[in-house]
Formats: structure tokens, C-alpha cells, sequence
């Protein structure tokens, strides 16, 4: 007879508990090895004494630099993927279209959107356009192969079965096959999201006045390593933070589907 094993998955709250237990052993380790045992210098790695202590001194500037960060990765991102998903359904439905677009989208797309920093910062200035069309780009990109690709997955009986019925192209796009591909969205929506952190912060590097990134290249210039890191962990929250609304949103999208929860 054969039997079947049945796989427990924890509770929410077990879930959490796990992931608190996981952060509390590093943050216990790193504060052995930095604070009690001394085993590494503070200019490696700064103990969280000294973090907090960084965060107390520039605790007047520290959130208008996130805010700035936060408010360009939110636009660029939003703009970025919006334009990304219009222009893959597109390119999915008109093949002239997607003639015309494929070759300059896969000429353009294994290029890394840091390199085009120096011309962006020429083209543009240091101003806040430049940083969003840099870190948009890179959104776009992952997001107009992502729906290309969620199109093709569709399946074709679902199609069939909506021109069965007399429904026009149009109208299976905006009835079938939009509402189909959402869920395959998802991963690309959540990559485009940690892209554009990566993007706005390097970007933020190379020229800005304002932002967590040219808080860390003021920082640099100085081997302020314990504001660098503290740059680091905020950049981390933020990103930890939106990445759970936006999974909280498309589980709103999704209710309908079957997805594992």
C-alpha cells in the first residue's frame, strides 16, 4: 500500500517567530564580534553601538535622506513597470510591433543600467529626472519580457473558448488574458521593485544632493564606515517594508487564483 506524506506548514505567527529568531541570532553574533570580543575592528564592520550612536547624531537628516529615496524608487518603479507591462501587451498582440521593439529591447536589455550613470548625469544633470528614468528603465525592462513571456503562458483554451463564444480580440485581452497573467506578474513586479532600490541608491552615488545613496558617498569619502552601514540597514527596511506591500497588494489581485499561501 502506499502512503502519502502530508507536509505541515507553520502558522503565521510560527512563521514570524522563526524569522524574528533568525535576525535576533545575527544581531546576537554581530554584537559578540564586534562589541564584546572585539574580534573585528569597527572600521571593518561597526558594532550596533556605534550604529546607534550614528543614528543619533544625524537623526535630524536621517529621515528626510530615506523619504527622498523612498519617494524616487516608489515613482520610478511605478512608472518603470506600468510602462513595462503597457508596452509588453503590445508588443503581444501586434506582431509589427513587436518587430519593431525586439531587437532594440533585447539589444538594450543585458546592458546594466549603472553603466549609463556617466550619460545620464550628462544628459540630465544630477536633478531628480535622470535617477528616475535610470532606475524606470531598469523596471521597464524586467517587466516588458515578464509579460511577454506571462502572454505566451496563457493558455490557448482559454482563448479558444472566449472566441467560441463570439468575443473579439479586444475584449479576450481585456477579459482573458490581462486577468490571466497577473499572477505570473508577480515575481517580475517583486524584481523590478529590489531593481529599483539598486538602481536609485547607485544612482544616488554617483550624483546627488539629497538620498540615502548620497549619504553613503559622503560617508565614503570620510571611512564613516558606521554611517555607511547604517545606510545600508535603512536602504534594507525599505526595501524589506515595500516589498510586503506589494506582496499584500497582488494577494489582494490574486484572491481568485489557486496560489499557495
Amino acid at each position: 500500500m502506499s502512503s502519502v506524506t502530508v507536509t505541515r506548514t507553520a502558522t503565521p505567527w510560527g512563521r514570524y517567530a522563526l524569522s524574528l529568531l533568525s535576525l535576533l541570532i545575527v544581531l546576537v553574533a554581530w554584537y559578540i564580534l564586534t562589541d564584546v570580543t572585539e574580534e573585528i575592528s569597527s572600521l571593518y564592520l561597526p558594532s550596533p553601538t556605534n550604529v546607534w550612536d550614528t543614528l543619533v547624531q544625524v537623526r535630524s537628516t536621517i529621515l528626510d535622506h530615506s523619504l527622498v529615496t523612498l519617494k524616487r524608487v516608489v515613482l520610478s518603479f511605478a512608472l518603470g513597470s506600468l510602462l513595462g507591462v503597457a508596452v509588453g501587451l503590445i508588443m503581444s498582440r501586434y506582431r509589427i510591433v513587436f518587430a519593431l521593439l525586439e531587437p532594440i529591447i533585447e539589444a538594450l536589455r543585458p546592458v546594466p543600467p549603472i553603466a549609463l550613470i556617466p550619460f545620464f548625469i550628462l544628459w540630465f544633470g544630477i536633478g531628480d529626472f535622470g535617477k528616475l528614468l535610470l532606475a524606470g528603465e531598469g523596471c521597464f525592462m524586467v517587466m516588458v519580457v515578464s509579460t511577454i513571456e506571462a502572454v505566451r503562458n496563457v493558455p490557448r483554451i482559454y482563448i479558444q473558448a472566449a472566441q467560441s463564444l463570439g468575443a473579439r480580440n479586444a475584449y479576450i485581452y481585456r477579459t482573458v488574458v490581462i486577468p490571466a497573467i497577473i499572477p505570473e506578474l508577480i515575481a517580475g513586479f517583486r524584481v523590478a521593485l529590489a531593481l529599483a532600490f539598486a538602481l536609485m541608491v547607485a544612482a544616488e552615488l554617483m550624483g546627488a544632493q539629497q538620498g540615502l545613496g548620497f549619504m553613503i558617498m559622503v560617508a565614503r569619502r570620510s571611512l564613516n564606515t558606521s554611517t555607511i552601514l547604517l545606510g545600508i540597514i535603512i536602504i534594507g527596511l525599505q526595501a524589506a517594508l515595500a516589498d510586503q506591500v506589494l506582496r499584500r497588494l497582488t494577494k489582494r489581485l490574486t484572491a481568485w487564483t489557486e496560489r499557495d499561501r
